[in-house]
């Protein structure tokens, strides 16, 4: 990043204690006012249509924007208007790490009728819970949909129903989305734009975060290059097979999912996260675009991790709940929750240290066809990959983690919809099965615990997590009768 301008400045010193410095306390310098900013972006304007304190996070604001900005084309120059939601610390003292939301918006193109304003999904939060304030990130989510803008037009009605500010605004042409995800960046580094006393305090480091369809973007810019000047200092794609997410101006949806034309070469991009799931090995092909996460892993670039999660379908219950009985229940969140932290420090550490731990990968192959092939243990899980304590695992030679059923990747009970086929299944043990497996809730306790502390030694979690695993362990009710104590 080039330094800033000296400037005159007045500073105020304030102390900052977050798991991204492991624990340490950091100084932060703060500008109050008259430090000089990074060059400017082909941002015009930032409008504040609501702002309030964050009720989620003591110390933050909540605040809906409409960012209007330039697109320069290789044929001509136009405008856009897309909403977004900030939310960022109000001492303007935080990490220093900015996050930013590919917002997704895929139920408006699978059930464009019978989805509403409401359909969009911050996924980033979903996965995180409050985890992004409590270590001072700062937070946007942005429109970047023109298949969304075109629907519900430029402003919202002005009637006494709520709205989805997300989904209203103007985008001249599909790709233009590239260039509003790269000014959401570009605001975050240099919010001169956003007005009045208490703006955003600009960041050093920005990450890029997308799950399903927001994940099928991130890996299309990252094919195409299409952040040659590394607006972005890291990727943190979730919950995606190998699959890009084309933009254009073909009607209805200004580009579909589809192959994608390559990995980015090593040395050519910023640091990659990769989080995926059982099904993103599977379901490609049978949802007729893209391929499995399987050929997405570039092993050979020391700037990639894979990390493939056993026992997790792509949208887990804890993450959305679809309303099934039976869908898939494990909590994927502590690898969200740890994974955002590596990543942020290996984009601030760049080559020399700071790196994440190793990529893991499940164990099979591919057939002819391009179809992956799991290895599976005795409960149907896939073998390999990052193992939490709902599935069973190996540490230095004895039995950890603790299933309590079976976490199906698929499930096909209602033909054609996409969102149940991923929700995954889940089938509890017998009461019979439970209690041979965990005579003492000691037992279970114990396979739990050494579980997590694997996880946790080797970063894979964060040790609050690996915490919080273990009292729930303590508290779960094993089995229907509960006779276990």
């Amino acid at each position: 990043m080039a330094p800033y301008g000296l400037g005159k400045v007045k500073i105020a010193l304030e102390l900052s204690v977050t798991n991204i410095s492991k624990g340490k306390v950091t100084l932060c310098l703060l500008a109050v006012f008259g430090w000089i900013a990074p060059a400017a972006a082909a941002i015009d304007s930032v409008t504040v249509n609501k702002t309030r304190p964050y009720e989620k996070a003591a110390g933050y604001t909540y605040a809906e924007i409409t960012i209007a900005g330039s697109v320069r084309r290789t044929d001509s120059v136009g405008q856009y208007s897309v909403p977004a939601v900030i939310i960022y610390p109000r001492n303007r003292c935080g990490n220093d790490v900015g996050v930013v939301d590919w917002l997704n918006s895929a139920a408006l193109h699978f059930f464009p009728e019978t989805t509403g304003e409401f359909s969009t999904i911050d996924f980033t939060l979903a996965s995180t819970g409050n985890h992004l304030f409590e270590e001072g990130y700062t937070y946007l989510s942005i429109q970047w949909n023109k298949l969304v803008t075109d629907r519900f037009g430029p402003k919202a009605p002005q009637d006494n129903y709520d709205h989805n500010h997300l989904v209203y605004g103007s985008i001249e042409h599909g790709a233009d989305a590239w260039e509003i995800l790269l000014d959401a960046a570009r605001l975050l580094k240099n919010p001169s734009k956003f007005p009045g006393k208490n703006r955003p305090a600009r960041v050093d480091t920005v990450l890029s975060s997308g799950y399903s369809q927001g994940g099928a973007l991130q890996l299309e810019l990252l094919a195409e290059g299409l952040d040659p000047k590394r607006v972005y200092d890291g990727h943190f794609i979730q919950m995606i097979g190998f699959q890009c997410w084309k933009r254009d101006d073909s009607e209805p949806h200004f580009g579909f999912p589809g192959d994608c034309a390559r990995l980015p070469a090593p040395g050519q991009h910023a640091p990659v996260v990769m989080l995926v799931s059982e099904s993103d090995m599977l379901a490609a092909k049978r949802l007729g675009f893209g391929k499995g996460a399987y050929f997405a892993r570039n092993s050979t670039d020391p700037s990639w991790r894979q990390y493939e999660m056993a026992g997790v379908s792509h949208i887990p219950e804890p993450i959305v709940a679809l309303g099934l009985p039976n869908q898939n229940k494990a909590d994927p969140r502590p690898l969200f929750r740890a994974a955002f932290d590596n990543l942020a420090r290996w984009a601030r550490g760049g080559r020399h240290g700071n790196k994440p731990p190793p990529a893991r990968y499940f164990e099979g192959y591919v057939d002819a066809n391009d179809e992956f092939i799991a290895m599976k243990d005795d409960d149907g899980h896939f073998v390999g990959g990052v193992r939490l304590p709902h599935v069973k695992s190996q540490v230095q030679g004895r039995v950890a983690g603790a299933p309590l059923g079976n976490h199906g990747p698929l499930n096909e009970v209602v033909p054609f919809n996409p969102f149940v086929l991923l929700g995954g299944t889940f089938e509890r043990f017998e009461d019979s099965e439970l209690l041979a497996r965990y005579p003492t809730r000691h037992g279970y306790v114990k396979r739990v615990k050494r579980a997590a502390d694997e996880l946790a030694d080797k970063d894979y979690i964060t040790r609050k997590d690996r915490r919080a695993l273990i009292e729930a362990a303590e508290h779960e009710p094993l089995y229907a009768s509960d006779r276990v104590n």
